[in-house]
């Protein structure tokens, strides 16, 4: 298997685990929901996180990874964000070392991530940025793999209902050029994800009943 496909199983595995050891079933419900949410981003499913029993009406996103700090407010401002991603064919991978918390209020992790892009994708953004430090781009039209640490909060409302989500970026880049074929197609990515989804997974889901 993919290099990162080993890495993101073993991302969405550790949280399937550790919902299903969760002996709290408040907060067991917030780990399926999370996994299943993270299998849906990956998945290219993304319209099923606002399924009711996932998501309030109007959730609240503040995200900063890498530019000025990005706020969504509603699912209308939210959807338009997944699917902004869809159309550029951005590719996150959870690299599999996260440390995940969980109380009645929600979660929080600390996770490394990567991204697959261009070099000029890079060059467009600018070198001078402090998340990109030291970093040089022999080859614009050769692919890069970008690699950074963030921290995430989740908060939940007592029903097991995504309240928003806040992310941050806390290292600098890392950015290495990789090859074509360490990059994981598509298709097997989504293979892969599917596993995690309600109607799939191999484990007591609470979600397991809601429709595809």
């Amino acid at each position: 298997m993919n290099e990162y496909l080993e890495k993101l199983d073993a991302h969405l595995g550790n949280i399937k685990r550790t919902a299903e050891e969760e002996s709290d079933p408040h907060r067991s419900k917030i780990l399926w929901n999370y996994l299943h949410h993270g299998a849906f981003e990956v998945g290219g499913d993304w319209e099923r996180i606002f399924e009711p029993e996932f998501i309030v009406d109007d959730p609240h996103y503040e995200l900063r990874e890498g530019h000025e700090a990005m706020v969504l407010d509603g699912q209308d401002e939210v959807g338009e964000f997944y699917k902004s991603l869809e159309d550029a064919n951005l590719m996150f991978i959870d690299e599999g070392n996260h440390q995940l918390f969980v109380n009645d209020d929600g979660l929080a992790e600390f996770a490394s991530e990567a991204e697959f892009v261009s070099g000029q994708t890079i060059l467009d953004e600018g070198l001078d940025s402090w998340y990109y430090q030291d970093v040089e781009i022999d080859d614009p039209d050769a692919t890069y793999v970008k690699k950074c640490q963030h921290a995430t909060f989740w908060p939940y409302t007592e029903d097991e209902r995504l309240l928003g989500e806040m992310i941050y970026q806390i290292t600098p880049y890392e950015v290495l050029q990789v090859s074509p074929e360490e990059v994981p197609p598509l298709d097997e990515v989504e293979e892969l994800v599917e596993k995690y989804y309600p109607e799939n997974v191999d484990g007591p889901t609470p979600y397991a009943a809601d429709p595809a």
